[in-house]
């Protein structure tokens, strides 16, 4: 069978499992089911081998499995049934240096960007040595590497498996797109290839690229917030419809729409500063992990501005090392050094509103 064809496969099962996961049934997460949102499953770090004390994490699509590592440089393929699999880079009796980069899956494939030493490899396989990697993401079937050259210029470079051969190909390397040099402005963290957004930090001005449609500097796409600028966000997933993002005195929760141009304040937070904004994949909740170091999960209907007090997450020694949604909108994880918490929804009973 030809490998496409067992991509695809793979990619149909996926589809399927995402909706249930251990036999029950959840849906994407929305304004409509926020009542229902809790700690669904808890990951405990104590529970396995290892030394693990950090809450870095990456997740398949349906957030059925996730890739952790340990102090040691090792790499633990877990779910909430335990231990699935595990392995190391680094060997045994060698005095290697190693650092965790990044992941990122493809179907149920997990990916590992790291250092080895001098070398910089995805799994087995070494990168090229002229550039320092930042950063992996999968996108349309290709993994894509942010790097830094030697003039310490970012580009993203694509890589791609031909049909017979499981070993990945450089398939061509794309310029980060350049922020306007006569406008001081800053790129938006935390917000995924294949979207970039620079926030001036003059005007309140937003420009948007996205990969490969828009991402030459004559082909950007410009906004202007009300209540900009906007130094960190979120935005609902790679589609990216919508960002929501807090102004810079943490006054207002506010929602641009990346097709009309149309934004709005969704609430006041009254200068509360947010650790985590998540967008659902509809747009229609912001979801606030760690409202002024309170270490809880809070969300708004983006419509009614209706707030959402969901409680507090599993017991951390820090603020959350990282916090996503799944790519498929159905989970919410959250990572710090004693494990990971996974909240779905279930509407067996109600949660408080405040």
């Amino acid at each position: 069978m030809p490998l496409s064809a067992i991509r695809a496969a793979i990619f149909a099962l996926a589809f399927v499992c995402a909706t249930v996961v251990m036999g029950q049934e959840f849906p994407p997460i929305s304004a409509a089911n926020l009542a229902g949102l809790r700690s669904y499953a808890r990951i405990d770090f104590a529970d396995m081998p290892g030394e693990l004390q950090i809450g870095w994490f990456e997740a398949n699509a349906d957030a059925s499995e996730f890739l952790v590592f340990d102090r040691a440089g090792k790499l633990y393929r877990v779910s909430a049934a335990g231990v699935q699999d595990s392995w190391s880079y680094v060997e045994s009796d060698g005095d290697q240096l190693f650092a965790l980069i990044d992941a990122a899956y493809i179907d149920a494939e997990a990916h590992a960007l790291y250092r080895l030493d001098d070398g910089y490899f995805i799994n087995e396989q070494q990168l090229d040595a002229d550039y320092e990697p930042l950063a992996l993401s999968a996108f349309d079937g290709s993994l894509f590497v942010e790097t830094l050259d030697a003039d310490r210029q970012t580009f993203f470079r694509q890589y791609s498996v031909g049909e017979a051969s499981s070993a990945w190909q450089f398939a061509g390397e794309t310029p980060l797109p350049a922020a306007d040099p006569q406008t001081p402005a800053v790129r938006i963290g935390r917000i995924d290839f294949p979207l970039v957004l620079y926030s001036s930090l003059q005007d309140g001005g937003l420009r948007l690229y996205r990969f490969p449609e828009a991402f030459a500097p004559a082909t950007g796409r410009d906004f202007k917030l009300q209540h900009g600028p906007a130094v960190f966000g979120a935005v609902n997933g790679a589609a990216g419809s919508h960002f929501a993002f807090s102004d810079p005195f943490s006054a207002r929760l506010n929602l641009l729409d990346l097709a009309t141009g149309e934004g709005r304040v969704v609430a006041e937070i009254g200068g509360s500063y947010a650790q985590y904004h998540l967008l659902t994949a509809d747009a229609s909740a912001i979801l606030i992990v760690n409202l002024d170091f309170a270490p809880e999960v809070f969300a708004w209907d983006t419509e009614t501005g209706q707030r959402f007090n969901l409680g507090p997450y599993r017991s951390c020694g820090r603020i959350p090392d990282k916090v996503a949604l799944s790519a498929d909108g159905r989970a919410l994880i959250i990572g710090c050094d004693t494990g990971l918490d996974i909240w779905r929804v279930s509407e067996n009973e109600d949660n408080g509103e405040g």
